[in-house]
Parts: C-alpha cells; sequence; structure tokens
C-alpha cells in the first residue's frame, strides 16, 4: 500500500474542528505519568460551546487557559467548504508564568494594559492525528509543532490572536482575556475518507539553565477530536 500523502496543514486546522462525536462527561480513561509511568484515570470533560471537543490528555484543572467557549461553524466540517473556529478564555496571573517576571497583572491599577503586554511569545502549538477507514485500517502521522501566533498560512487561511481590546496581536496575552480565530478550507484533493482522531496541544516552552529555551513547560489549552471527514482519496 502506497504511503497517504496530507497536506501538512490538514492536522493544524482539522485539530480545532468540532466533533460529530458527543462525548459523555462521566465518561473516564486511563493515562499514564511519562515520569513515574504510574496508571491515573482521567474524567473526559466537554470543552463548552457550541462544539463537540473535549478535554484531554491533559486534564482540564492542570491547563493554564480557562476556556469560555469554543465556537465552530459550520459543525461537522465539511471538506472544500470554508469553515471558522472562535476560541475565546482568560489567561489568569495566578497561572501565568511570564506575568510576574514582566510586571503584568490584571489589575487596571498597576499601570499595565495590552499595549505593555508582550504575550507569550514562547508558546507553541502541536497537533497529532490518526485515522480509521471504513474498512477497518487505520494510520497515524506525525505530529506537527509550529509557534503558536498570529500568522497567515495563505491567502484562504489565517490563525488570528486578539487581546481583551479585541485588537490584533501577535501572540496570546499573558493574562487577561485572549481570542483565537481561524479560517480555513480543506480541500478533498488531500483526504482520505474516515474517522479522524486529532489531538492538540498548546504549551509554552520554557528557558532551561542553558537558555536555550527547549525545557518543557506548562500546558495552555489540550483538546482531543473525533470527526467524520469525506474525502476525495480512494
Amino acid at each position: 500500500m502506497k504511503p497517504l500523502f496530507i497536506h501538512p496543514l490538514l492536522p493544524l486546522c482539522a485539530a480545532l474542528l468540532a466533533l460529530t462525536i458527543h462525548a459523555n462527561p462521566q465518561q473516564k480513561y486511563l493515562s499514564i505519568d511519562r515520569g513515574t509511568h504510574a496508571m491515573a484515570e482521567i474524567e473526559i470533560e466537554n470543552v463548552p460551546g457550541h462544539n463537540n471537543a473535549t478535554y484531554g490528555p491533559v486534564p482540564k484543572d492542570a491547563q493554564l487557559f480557562d476556556v469560555e467557549f469554543l465556537e465552530i461553524a459550520p459543525t461537522p466540517i465539511i471538506a472544500d467548504r470554508v469553515f471558522f473556529i472562535y476560541l475565546r478564555g482568560w489567561m489568569p496571573s495566578s497561572k501565568s508564568p511570564s506575568a510576574e517576571r514582566d510586571g503584568i497583572f490584571e489589575s487596571p491599577c498597576s499601570g499595565s494594559g495590552p499595549d505593555s503586554d508582550p504575550g507569550l511569545t514562547n508558546a507553541t502549538l502541536k497537533v497529532s492525528s490518526s485515522v480509521t477507514y471504513p474498512g477497518g485500517s487505520s494510520d497515524s502521522h506525525a505530529s506537527l509543532t509550529i509557534p503558536f501566533k498570529s500568522m497567515v498560512f495563505n491567502d484562504a487561511a489565517h490563525l488570528v490572536i486578539r487581546d481583551e481590546s479585541g485588537k490584533q496581536v501577535e501572540y496570546l496575552p499573558s493574562v487577561g482575556r485572549g481570542d483565537v480565530l481561524l479560517d480555513f478550507q480543506i480541500p478533498t484533493l488531500f483526504l482520505r475518507s474516515g474517522v479522524w482522531t486529532f489531538g492538540v496541544e498548546a504549551r509554552l516552552e520554557m528557558e532551561d539553565g542553558d537558555g536555550d529555551g527547549d525545557e518543557e513547560g506548562g500546558c495552555l489549552f489540550a483538546f482531543k477530536l473525533v470527526q467524520w471527514l469525506e474525502g476525495g482519496l480512494r
């Protein structure tokens, strides 16, 4: 069987999609700690908003970014049609590793505002994906990690971050409200029909003792998404 070509932007955009499979908030799954290899039972919890996303694999309580809502239009996503994603949440100063260091606080009396906040410049967005085809076979694909920042993929695909004033900024604010918006279109040309499972994880990279910035930091948010996608590949 020839290896399936996957467009490099497909996992990024599809990882933020709504699901067509609803998760029961009382469902649980087993997680294995990478350090101790101990197994723990974690409750599956839905992400608020008009979507079918669930928190994970990092538990909601261990995530730094407090999600207010995640909106997807349309839901479910249809290949070859433009879709829109709107994520809004809050970064409390008590959870922000850079707030105390940079003197950025949520209180208006602090004298700091959106213009004085450089944002989370060390944040990354990691996406993984796998698919199960109607015949029962499956594929897994290498994860993709990119800087978590406002960017233009092409003239029909954009990732935009806004601060609490509604102004577009380059990085997610270190404290306070932040919005993430994505518009994209999945071409059926690069897609094979199946049930796709995606994981998306925004994380901070903290500088280690050598100052090279390769030490893994806290998790901003992590979602798991599952959706049937109808593609043009056979």
